[in-house]
Parts: C-alpha cells; sequence; structure tokens
C-alpha cells in the first residue's frame, strides 16, 4: 500500500487570500496591530513558524512563543472560518477534485494531509470545497511547528487508522507546491512528488530534489504513473 500525503494550501486550492486576512485581523485582535501579515512569503512555512516570524519583523516581544502562538490559533480559526465563508476568491487547484476523487476509491492507496496548517483551519479550508472527507488523517502544523518533522506524525497516524504497519520509505509519497514541501519528505526517505501550479516551476521543484514534477494534478495518468514508480518499501 502507498501512502499519499497531500498539502493544501497550492497543492490542493488557494483560499484567495482569507488566510492572510484572517492572521491580520487575529493579531490587530491580540496585539492591535494592522496589515501584520504584510509582504511575508508563506511558501511552505507552518502557521507557527509565520506568526514567529511576524512576531519578529513587527518587534513584538514575547515571553512565551508556545503559548503566543496557541491563543493566536484560537483567534485566528474563528477569523478564517468567516473569511472562508465570505471568500469569493477561494477555489480548488486544478484537477485536485478530480484527482482526489480518483484516488479515494482504491484499496492499495491511503490519502492524508500533510501540511503546515492547523488542523482545524486545514479542514476548514478543504470542507469550503467538501474534500475534507477524504482525508481521515495526517499531520498538521498543530502537531509541529516545524515541517519536518511531520512525515512520521502522519504515518504513525496512518497505521492507526488503517489498523496495519506502514513504517516510512518510498512508499511514503508527499505531495506538495514548495521546496519545502519537497524537503520534509526527504528528510524521511519518502517520495517527493512536486506540483507547479502555484509559485515554483517544474524546473525549480525538480532542482530541490523532488523524484517527480508535475505541471499541475490535472493529468491524472501522469501522476498515478509517477506514484506507481516509487521504490517499494524500504526495511
Amino acid at each position: 500500500m502507498k501512502l499519499l500525503l497531500f498539502d493544501i494550501d497550492g497543492t490542493l486550492m488557494l483560499s484567495g487570500g482569507a488566510g492572510h486576512r484572517a492572521i491580520d485581523r487575529a493579531f490587530a485582535e491580540l496585539y492591535g496591530i494592522a496589515g501584520a501579515f504584510g509582504d511575508l512569503a508563506p511558501d511552505g512555512k507552518t502557521d507557527p513558524q509565520i506568526f514567529c516570524e511576524i512576531f519578529a519583523t513587527r518587534g513584538l516581544e514575547i515571553a512565551d512563543h508556545s503559548a503566543a502562538v496557541r491563543e493566536l490559533a484560537e483567534v485566528y480559526a474563528r477569523h478564517m472560518a468567516a473569511e472562508m465563508a465570505a471568500s469569493e476568491q477561494a477555489r480548488l487547484m486544478p484537477g485536485a477534485a478530480e484527482l482526489v476523487e480518483a484516488l479515494a476509491g482504491r484499496d492499495d492507496l491511503a490519502l492524508g494531509l500533510l501540511t503546515g496548517n492547523f488542523e482545524t483551519t486545514g479542514r476548514l479550508k478543504l470542507a469550503h470545497f467538501g474534500l475534507d472527507r477524504h482525508f481521515a488523517f495526517g499531520a498538521f502544523a498543530s502537531d509541529d511547528g516545524d515541517r519536518n518533522r511531520l512525515v512520521p506524525i502522519a504515518v504513525a497516524r496512518a497505521e492507526r487508522h488503517l489498523g496495519r504497519r506502514l513504517g516510512l520509505g518510498r512508499h511514503v509519497v508527499v505531495i506538495g507546491d514548495t521546496p519545502r514541501d519537497v524537503e520534509c519528505a526527504l528528510a524521511h526517505g519518502a517520495t517527493a512528488v512536486g506540483v507547479a501550479a502555484s509559485r515554483y516551476s517544474v524546473d525549480e521543484l525538480s532542482a530541490a530534489g523532488a523524484h517527480h514534477a508535475l505541471p499541475s494534478l490535472e493529468d491524472i495518468p501522469a501522476f498515478m504513473e509517477a506514484i506507481e514508480r516509487c521504490q517499494e518499501k524500504q526495511s
């Protein structure tokens, strides 16, 4: 069995700026700062990393970063729900819904998430498009703020959900749109599939070490060929 772990933002969907606006609203509510997100580049970063970067760039002196991130996460989730409900620009990435539907019907594949989102807000984004029902498990920024530590968490959750051992190896496939997605896969001997439908090109994702880099998720046969070429589980 192959375990497919999907990133959310830029891979499956775009929130149309809802996430940025929700973060701005959370920082305004808790710290009285307008436009806190500014021109920060979020590509592949986890939400806690983004929050801590804002603390630094806005000169906020935070005594307990973990506590501050937890408080922000709660306020952010509330604003994110409102922003997603009102967003007119949120959209699925090309081919995402069709691919997920096709994969969900196979008994030799298990679908999960591996994302820099907190679980609450990540699932909220997918629920906006009805995709959350296909992902029973995953690893999130609420588990660890370091994306490179999320692969083993996702595998452990998959094992509990499936009731069987999977282990780490090339049969674990991380699908994402940034070099950070590729990096977290390589850190654990997983297969990295880059999707160049957002900011990074096929060449850039390949240069980052992706085993396979696709222009988008629209070509289902090409995606299936990429994952079928994964090596068997390593011991």
